[in-house]
Parts: C-alpha cells; sequence; structure tokens
C-alpha cells in the first residue's frame, strides 16, 4: 500500500500525465450529460401525435356528453292559457310538461270542453292554449240555425212574385211591408180606376210614397 506521502510523490513526478487523464476523464462526463440531456426529434413528433388524437377525442367525447346533458335536462318555458279556466294567466312552466300539468294549476271550469283538448299535448314556449267551452258550441249551433232560418225567409221573400191586377188580399199580404190594411186599398184603388198598367202605377195608391214602392216594386209584376 501507497502511504499519503507517496502518492503526493507520484502526482508531483507525474503531473503531465494526471492532468491528461483528468482532463480526459472531465471531456467524457461533459459529453455523456450533453447526450443525456438531448431528444430525439423523431420520437418527440411520433409521441406528439400518438397524443394529439387521444386529446382531440376525449375533447369531441366531453363536448358531446355536454350537449348531450343539456338536451336532456328539462328547460323553463312561458305558455299563455285563456278561455274555460279559472285561472287564465301566464305559467312557467318545465319544456317536458304536458297539458295534464298546466290545467291542474289553471284550473278548468265544469263547463270546460276537454273532449276538445289533449292533455297528453307536450308544452313548447311561447305557446297560447285556449280551453273551449261546452257552453260556446250550443251557442254556435243556435246562431248558425238562426243564420240559416233568416236565409231562407230572405230566400222565400226574394222568390214572391205577385199580379196586382189578379191578387186578392191573402198574395198581397205575402209581400214584406203590405199589411190587411193596405192590401184592402190596393184592391179598393184598382176596382175604381181599373187595372194597374205597370208597376210603378202602385205610387197612385194613397198611403204609398217612394220609399214604400221602393222596397215592394221588386216582389210585383203586371
Amino acid at each position: 500500500m501507497f502511504s499519503v506521502n507517496q502518492i503526493i510523490a507520484l502526482v508531483k513526478q507525474y503531473k503531465l500525465q494526471t492532468a491528461v487523464v483528468i482532463a480526459i476523464f472531465i471531456a467524457i462526463g461533459g459529453w455523456l450529460v450533453f447526450n443525456s440531456g438531448e431528444e430525439d426529434p423523431a420520437k418527440d413528433n411520433l409521441a406528439m401525435q400518438q397524443t394529439q388524437p387521444i386529446e382531440v377525442h376525449q375533447a369531441k367525447s366531453k363536448s358531446k356528453d355536454k350537449k348531450e346533458q343539456n338536451s336532456q335536462t328539462p328547460q323553463k318555458i312561458i305558455v299563455d292559457i285563456k278561455g274555460a279556466v279559472k285561472k287564465p294567466n301566464t305559467y312557467e312552466m318545465q319544456s317536458d310538461d304536458r297539458m295534464k300539468q298546466l290545467l291542474d294549476k289553471a284550473e278548468p271550469l265544469n263547463t270546460a270542453d276537454l273532449s276538445r283538448v289533449n292533455l297528453a299535448e307536450k308544452l313548447t314556449d311561447q305557446k297560447m292554449i285556449y280551453i273551449p267551452d261546452q257552453r260556446e258550441v250550443t251557442t254556435s249551433n243556435s246562431s248558425h240555425a238562426s243564420q240559416q232560418d233568416d236565409t231562407s225567409a230572405a230566400s222565400t221573400s226574394q222568390n214572391i212574385s205577385v199580379n196586382l191586377n189578379t191578387a186578392d188580399e191573402k198574395e198581397l199580404t205575402q209581400i214584406p211591408g203590405i199589411g190587411p190594411s193596405k192590401a184592402q186599398t190596393i184592391i179598393k184603388h184598382r176596382e175604381e180606376n181599373g187595372p194597374f198598367q205597370s208597376v210603378e202605377d202602385l205610387k197612385n195608391v194613397k198611403g204609398i210614397g217612394e220609399k214604400t214602392f221602393e222596397k215592394l216594386k221588386n216582389y210585383l209584376t203586371v
């Protein structure tokens, strides 16, 4: 074994050789450290290409899940209900609510005609809903019948054509605006003055002026 003094003596004797050896070791160490810090660009690109599709897929998957979640979550909507209900008003409902749930809030009247309402109908935002009343049908039918009667009467009146020279009291009173008294006056005038030469001669009868004649002329002939 060499003592410390002997080793120091050897180092002093071989200073040049020792410096060279140390320099070699330092160079080798530096080279190893430098190369170990570098990365292969090809490997980096490959790793990036392999990672990128995964990240894109994950992002798309998250976006899709979020959209599905939003579409499945009921949204608040506003609907307006009128007609045969106790509480006509605008109501805040959920987008998956049905007509039945709205009517539970608005409370239909006893006369509400729910046979004409789809209770399973899905509500939509900004929709106006009208609940019909059973009495509306009766009123509508009565009005329609009255209109038919009026039309029928008007049609019958328009078809009347009475000959002033041959008509008796009964025929004359079929004309709108001629009662028994006026019919007798027309017959008396005809008997005293002879047959009417034209429909306009009716204006010569006592009590029949221009306005009355205009109402009667379309029903008369000679």
